[in-house]
């Protein structure tokens, strides 16, 4: 049955989340990667190093325990950035998304894309029910089989799914696969950029209090 499913698949076709259609992103022929465009005011974006380091990075984590939608964030001073290291019910953080910010006088461009590893727990979170399903019985006769190892048969086969997706952006025999995301991911990605923003324009920064 998955055969016949992977036989059945076509080819992600790429795609851009833009709610200012009516905005020229100028850097956007120059990286053509980009999956998400987002304009916002620079004085918004002053104010996320600080935020983030005090209240949403990841290394808080280990001092106060983590729930999904907590610690998630990581500030990158050069050139400025965001991650998102969206973490899982388990608690288990991976990274998600990037977000690049090019200032444009009192506004920032932000440049962003999912990228998911397959060590994240949400690498074949994106997989079809009725591809997905039939996967791990066939790693296991296949398993039996080839006297191989299941999880190993199991994770080439998310592989598969992907490569017949054009989906993977890293896709090298002893490395680490990478998938870029899909349309709704991006749109978590975009809803959850939008929510750190209203976050920290609602908190007194320590750098306020003195």
């Amino acid at each position: 049955m998955t055969n016949q499913f992977f036989n059945q698949v076509k080819a992600t076709k790429p795609f851009l989340v833009n709610d200012q259609t009516n905005y020229v992103f100028a850097d956007l022929p120059k990286m053509p990667e980009t999956q998400l465009v987002l304009l916002l005011p620079y004085r918004a974006w002053q104010r996320l190093p600080e935020y983030i380091t005090h209240y949403e990075a990841t290394t808080l984590a280990g001092r106060f325990g983590a729930e999904p939608g907590d610690y998630e964030w990581e500030w990158i001073a050069s050139p400025e950035a965001v991650r998102w290291w969206r973490r899982a019910s388990t608690g288990q953080e991976s990274l998600f998304a990037l977000a690049m910010a090019v200032p444009r006088k009192d506004l920032v461009e932000l440049y962003g894309l999912v990228e998911v590893d397959e060590a994240s727990p949400h690498w074949n979170e994106v997989i079809p029910e009725e591809a997905a399903n039939g996967m791990p019985d066939q790693a296991r006769m296949m398993a039996r089989a080839q006297g191989r190892n299941e999880p190993d048969i199991l994770r080439e086969l998310y592989r598969e799914y992907f490569r017949r997706k054009a989906m993977l952006t890293l896709d090298t025999p002893g490395q680490m696969a990478l998938r870029r995301g899909t349309v709704r991911e991006v749109e978590r990605f975009r809803d959850a950029l939008r929510g750190l923003i209203e976050r920290s324009s609602k908190v007194r920064l320590p750098s306020e209090m003195r």
